[in-house]
């Protein structure tokens, strides 16, 4: 019913002003009035009967939330990625760290490896000189026993070829005496 007595109005103030424009030569005048009559009419719907400012608030109250939501997630995305680069350099100090150790690892085990090596073969030097030693004290000891079963062989072989028999008496006699003297 509003909108129908606004265009009846319309209608009137039109009629109205027909009536004036013949009577009257002066028609800006007129003009101005019927815009500015338009105007406020136009005004009066769209902001009461339309409510054209609450949709626009409405636009412009969305639009704000969702900047406040994208500065908020732009935000959090700074954060993540401050964390994430902390993260990366962490990672790679670790990595950095773990690289240290091991070189200094290595280097410790190829020096327990060479220190290990030089003892076992000063083991294996020494125990090799007294296997030497043992075959020189063993080669002195059989060689020792073939002069001396030499030696009495030759001694032997001498008596033998310049014994007699008598010589031979003489000693068997020594022998039982001594034992005689043994016994009592």
């Amino acid at each position: 019913m509003a909108i129908g007595s606004i265009v009846h109005c319309l209608a009137t103030a039109k009629f109205h002003l027909g009536l004036f424009e013949e009577a009257a030569g002066d028609h800006s005048v007129w003009r101005v009035i019927n815009l500015a009559v338009f105007l406020a009419i136009m005004i009066y719907i769209f902001r009461y009967r339309l409510r054209i400012g609450k949709v626009f608030d409405d636009r412009a109250a969305g639009i704000a939330r969702e900047l406040e939501e994208a500065r908020k997630e732009k935000e959090e995305a700074e954060r993540r990625l401050i964390e994430i680069e902390s993260r990366l350099q962490q990672v790679d100090q670790e990595a950095a760290d773990m690289r240290a150790r091991a070189e200094l690892e290595a280097r410790q085990e190829a020096e327990r490896i060479r220190q290990s090596a030089e003892a076992d073969s000063e083991k294996i030097k020494q125990l090799a000189r007294r296997e030497i030693e043992g075959a020189m004290r063993a080669a002195r000891a059989e060689l020792k026993s073939y002069v001396a079963e030499l030696s009495v062989g030759m001694a032997e072989e001498g008596i033998r070829k310049n014994m007699r028999p008598e010589d031979d008496r003489k000693i068997l006699t020594d022998y039982v005496r001594e034992l005689g003297e043994v016994s009592k």
